[in-house]
């Protein structure tokens, strides 16, 4: 433990010229003497060598009263040392002492510092001296005055005291810049709320189109609903039609059955004489039967007499192999006996060698035991030095924490440059912008006082001017007056007339490019217009229009130059948008092959097959590609498979069904010739206008008069406003001048305040810098340390042992293996006596089993002899029956003639009948094709009905002026709808909910900074409450030990811990409690120092100073108060100056200090039994 080895003490206050040195030791040391003697000095001295700068600290007005003889200018030197016991390496250095000095000379008034006799500067001591916490203005220095002082704290202070000792202010740092975070959190999510409101009004705007979207697909809905219900009205009449052609079809099925009844008749007939007839038949073979059965029983017995013979030569060859079995079954027998024999002899020798190997292995196992006896002691060695590896280990991990501490604190510093810098930088870059806003803000001052007086004379001429005008005005007014009547009448007559040609000329913007362009059609080479040029059936008219709609009205020109000449001009007219078709590419034009469609009664034809035209290219140009079909269903399916298809009732369908146009009665339009007679109405308005020119010129005039009036007033009230406007300005620069030269002095003196802290910085900076300069050889003596434990011999030793213990490892693995192959071996003898014993078994069985079948075969062989020979006997009966039936059997064929005769008879009978049965028939298919012709119309009219999506049928309904004014309204909702309001509005909602997501996430992040801030304030509050605990603890403990009574802190807002302070209730025996501040005197200064104590039990220090901290104490309160420092003291040095005999007595080290001629004197007791000061020998202290 670092601890005060030695003071040395030269020119210091109260102490001479000479060195003056005092012995320190760990536990209590007391400085006692009488008042004025020096003894407080001596805690100066430590102070003033620890770089104490406060001369109020050291108890002087200035640093010249420190010097023992201020008037002696010769002799103005100061020099103190401070020697540490370093023994544990407390203090970042290599030496078991370390020894601090200062001096300072009195004509400088400069102080130099030393570490060990070398010369370092004070920041290095400080650095030193914080990682031992010994730095002076600690709470381990406690000086005369300061047990009134913290007695005075009121509970605020109490708290701070605490927070400044745990360090708590990084946790302020900390929230500060949590809630800068918090702040820009707050104005991205205001911002994100901005934008998700402009987005919330287009979804309401597309919201409407979305519905307008809606209703045009209702619409549509709507329209196939009533065409389902129109659909499902025909189905009804088609089933009517089918249900009578199957009522007729019904009736003829009746009579067919009739006649089929009539037919099975006559055929049973028939079959019944051909029953008679083969019953005849079976009779006449009954006797070929009885021949058949005779022949297959006499099969029979030759198969079973050849079997029989088959057996018996199997029988007699199976004898002759078990007679030459048998002897076999005794040689074999004999040869595994011999076997036996052998094999047992070698088994018993396998024996005895396997009770040596297991006698070899029993002293191998010995001795392995042995060296394994020797490895635990030396694994024990090296085991002691991994305790001394880890203890240093753990100590270096102590340094590199306190490393690692201080460059952070370094870091945290740079940063806090980096921010003074910036905040400097961006205060000069203000403060000359600000003097330049001053210089052109005076500029403009200027500027402004000279518009002002140039404005005024402007106004003055202004208002003249128009006193002039005004008179000018009503003498125009006076003229027109009369001329305005007669142009009026003349342009209501012009208008009429422009109106009817302005009706023809924007009804259709093609027919007014068509009329303007026929006025040069020689010019052009322009053939005419297609709707003129070409001629359709008028069956198809609906198809044609609807499959040229688009090309109707285009023009036909004789090449491509002429087609260009249009378009220029067109385009130097700004026409309107047309066609054209130039003749020389028409009659190029190859159309590309279509499929045929023969046997599809639903194709027409082409398009082109119908229309025709002298231009016979024409047609095919316009119209090859469009095939017209006889239904929309048709169309559609055409469409599907890639064809321009269009219905006879001009529902067009484009290829791959991807959209459709319907045309049930559209007429061309031509308002050419009503565009031309506008143009005379142009002539006429022409006119009109030559005839208002005189009047216009007056009301030109008129109008130049009022304007140039309008002009004046605006330019007067201009002038007005800017005359205004401008001493207003100069008004408001004029303030913000006096303004901005009053803030220039604060914003200099904030640039040099900033400068003066951004040195203090870099001094803190330098000094943690050099704090960590000293930390890091500590850091490599260390590791040097932990390198040198040398537990090489040990592990040498330790492998040479392992080594003896691998190869008897090693042997015995070896005689371990021997011995099982021996076992092995036996094993494998003991299987081959097992096998041959079992083999022994088997083959006395099989001569068993052999015998008793031997004996079988023999019964068996003389059995089927005897079968064989009555078998014989059986065949040569059969074989007479046989020829005995072939010889009766007689002629049957008179017999059969008659059947014949009957059978064909009823035959004819059955023929007639089936003729009629076939005519009926015959009708039926007829019935039952326009039944399947009506189901085709049915199926598909249905199928029609499915196209629209309706399984079943609908009521019947008359729909057909529904279907009128639906499809009027869906036109007109056509005209205006926007078919990508719902992908828009989907596409805009996924936006906003992108948006909103986006939100979230920002508000995530606010309440995760918000998390952050509340999560500080929580490890804030838990490290003061841990501290707050400490302290109560120990206030609790050290108050009850000194007086007996009871003390403890309070907070006063244990809600909100930092928004009220920390109370010391404090109950003296026999007292209530009260709080300390409003204690007498002496509990207050009871109550302080049990305060201080458990202050400095937070942050403990390796010493204490202490200067008569018991001066205010009874006599009681006193001796206890020294016995709780004598137990403190126990960990640490205490250091006190005190008065008080009971202190002096329980102190291990007293030191009496007193004063000769004006200089301070010290000796030393030491007291071994801490016995009472008034036994102690005064010549023995004198002595020392």
């Amino acid at each position: 433990m670092v601890h005060i080895k030695k003071l040395e003490v030269y020119g210091f206050k109260s102490f001479g010229f000479r060195n003056t040195i005092v012995q320190f030791e760990k536990g209590l040391v007391a400085i006692t003497g009488p008042n004025g003697s020096g003894k407080s000095n001596i805690l100066d001295a430590i102070m003033f060598a620890i770089g104490e700068n406060s001369p109020k600290a050291m108890r002087v007005d200035k640093f010249q009263s420190l010097f023992h003889d201020a008037n002696n200018p010769g002799h103005r030197l100061i020099r103190v040392s401070v020697t540490f016991d370093n023994a544990d390496r407390g203090i970042p250095m290599d030496e078991d002492a370390v020894t601090l000095t200062r001096e300072m000379e009195g004509q400088s008034g400069e102080s130099q510092y030393l570490l060990n006799g070398k010369k370092v500067s004070k920041t290095a001591i400080m650095e030193l001296l914080e990682v031992v916490l010994s730095a002076p203005n600690k709470l381990n220095i406690v000086q005369q005055g300061m047990i009134t002082r913290i007695s005075e704290l009121n509970s605020e202070e109490r708290r701070k005291i605490i927070e400044d000792i745990v360090g708590l202010s990084y946790f302020d740092e900390k929230k500060a810049e949590a809630l800068k975070q918090l702040d820009e959190a707050d104005r991205r999510l205001e911002v994100a709320f901005a934008r998700m409101g402009e987005i919330r009004k287009r979804i309401d705007e597309l919201e409407a189109e979305r519905n307008d979207q809606l209703r045009y697909e209702q619409i549509g809905s709507e329209l196939k609903r009533f065409k389902a219900v129109q659909l499902s009205n025909n189905i009804r009449m088609v089933r009517s039609k089918l249900a009578t052609s199957t009522q007729i079809l019904e009736g003829n099925n009746q009579r067919s059955a009739q006649l089929t009844k009539q037919l099975d008749e006559l055929r049973q007939e028939i079959e019944g004489l051909e029953t008679e007839k083969a019953k005849f038949m079976e009779e006449v073979d009954a006797a070929n039967k009885a021949k058949a059965q005779l022949a297959s029983r006499t099969a029979a017995i030759v198969h079973d007499s050849e079997r029989t013979k088959a057996m018996l030569g199997e029988s007699q060859r199976r004898i002759s192999d078990i007679e030459r079995r048998l002897p076999q079954i005794e040689g074999g027998k004999q040869a595994i006996a011999q076997r036996a024999e052998g094999m047992k002899a070698d088994a018993e020798r396998l024996q005895a060698s396997v009770a040596q190997k297991k006698e070899a292995l029993a002293a191998l196992r010995a001795r392995l035991d042995q060296v394994n006896t020797k490895v635990e002691e030396v694994s024990a060695v090296i085991s002691r030095y991994a305790g001394l590896r880890q203890k240093l280990e753990g100590r270096a991990k102590r340094v590199s924490s306190l490393r690692n501490s201080i460059e952070m604190s370094a870091a945290r510093m740079e940063e806090k440059i980096k921010t003074n810098t910036y905040k400097k930088d961006a205060g000069d870059l203000a403060l000359a912008s600000l003097a330049s806003e001053v210089d052109s803000a005076k500029t403009r001052m200027a500027e402004l006082q000279k518009s002002l007086e140039s404005d005024r004379s402007r106004l003055q001429e202004t208002v003249n001017t128009l006193d002039a005008l005004a008179e000018t005005k009503t003498a125009l007014e006076r003229e027109l007056a009369g001329s305005a009547a007669i142009l009026s009448k003349a342009d209501t007559m012009a208008t009429k007339f422009e109106e009817r040609a302005s009706v023809a000329k924007h009804a259709m913007n093609e027919d007014f490019a068509i009329a303007e362009l026929s006025k040069y059609s020689e010019k052009f080479g322009i053939k005419g217009i297609v709707h003129d040029l070409v001629r359709w059936d008028k069956s198809y008219e609906r198809a044609v229009l609807a499959a040229g709609s688009e090309w109707m009205k285009a023009f036909v020109v004789e090449d491509v130059k002429s087609m260009i000449a249009i378009a220029a001009y067109a385009k130097e007219k700004k026409l309107p948008r047309l066609r054209i078709i130039p003749l020389d590419i028409v009659g190029r034009y190859r159309p590309r092959p279509t499929k045929e469609f023969r046997g599809d009664t639903n194709v027409v034809g082409r398009v082109s097959d119908f229309v025709y035209s002298e231009y016979e290219a024409l047609p095919e140009f316009l119209f090859s590609d469009a095939i017209v079909v006889r239904n929309s269903s048709a169309a559609y399916m055409l469409a599907r498979q890639g064809f321009r298809a269009v219905s006879v009732e001009g529902e067009l369908f484009e290829p791959a069904g991807g959209s459709m146009a319907l045309d049930f009665g559209s007429k061309i339009s031509d308002l050419t010739k009503a565009i031309i007679l506008g143009d005379s109405v142009e002539s006429l308005r022409d006119m009109l206008g030559r005839l208002s020119k005189a009047v216009e010129k007056k009301n030109a005039q008129l109008r130049e008069a009022a304007e140039r009036i309008a002009s004046a007033e605006s330019e007067k009230i201009r002038l007005e406003i800017q005359i205004s406007s401008n001493e207003t300005r100069l008004a408001e620069e004029s303030a913000s001048v006096a303004g901005k030269e009053k803030t220039l002095p604060e914003m200099q003196a904030q640039g040099q305040a900033l400068a003066q802290e951004a040195e203090a910085l870099a001094v803190e900076l330098g000094k943690y810098r050099r704090r960590l300069e000293l930390i890091l050889p500590t850091i490599e003596r260390l590791s040097a340390r932990l390198q040198g434990i040398d537990e090489s011999a040990a592990k040498a030793q330790l492998a040479e042992i392992n080594v003896e213990r691998n190869q008897i490892v090693k042997q015995a693995d070896s005689a371990n293996i021997e011995l099982s192959q021996i076992s092995s071996s036996l094993g494998g003898i003991e299987s081959r006596l097992e096998f041959d014993q079992r083999q022994l078994a088997q083959l006395e069985e099989e001569k068993e089993r052999l015998t008793m079948e031997l004996d079988q075969r023999k019964k068996q062989t003389e059995e089927m002899r005897i079968k064989a020979q009555s078998l014989e006997t059986e065949l040569k009966a059969l074989r007479d029956q046989e020829q005995q039936i072939i010889d009766s059997s007689g002629n049957a064929y008179s017999v059969l003639q008659e059947y014949e005769r009957k059978i064909k008879g009823l035959s004819e009978e059955e023929r007639k009948v089936s003729k009629e049965n076939n005519i009926i028939e015959r009708e039926s298919a007829l019935l039952r094709k326009d039944v399947a012709d009506l189901t085709a119309q049915e199926s598909r009219l249905v199928n029609d009905l499915v196209w629209l999506g309706y399984k079943s049928l609908l009521d019947p309904m008359d729909v057909e002026g529904a279907i009128k004014e639906l499809s009027d309204e869906y036109e007109q909702v056509k005209s205006r709808i926007n078919l990508r309001a719902d992908e828009s509005y989907v596409q805009v909602m996924e936006g906003y909910r992108g948006m909103s997501t986006r939100r979230n996430q920002l508000e995530s992040e606010r309440n995760s900074i918000v998390s952050f801030i509340e999560q500080i304030v929580k490890e804030k509050k838990e490290m003061f409450m841990d501290a707050f605990g400490k302290v109560d603890s120990d206030i609790r403990t050290t108050f009850s030990k000194l007086t007996g009574g009871n003390a403890r802190l309070e907070l006063e807002n244990p809600e909100d811990v930092f928004a009220g302070g920390v109370m010391l209730l404090v109950a003296f025996p026999g007292k209530v409690a009260r709080e300390s501040t409003a204690l007498s005197g002496g509990e207050k200064t009871i109550a302080a120092t049990v305060f201080l104590l458990a202050l400095q039990s937070l942050k403990p220090s390796p010493f204490y100073l202490m200067d008569e901290v018991d001066a205010h104490l009874d006599a009681q309160n006193t001796d206890r108060l020294s016995k709780i420092l004598v137990e403190r003291s126990k960990d640490n040095q205490i250091i006190m100056v005190t008065l008080k005999d009971s202190t002096v007595a329980k102190a291990t080290l007293i030191y009496g200090v007193y004063p000769r001629q004006g200089v301070s004197q010290v000796v030393k007791y030491r007291n071994p039994g801490q016995v009472p000061l008034a036994q102690i020998n005064s010549s023995t202290a004198e002595g020392n």
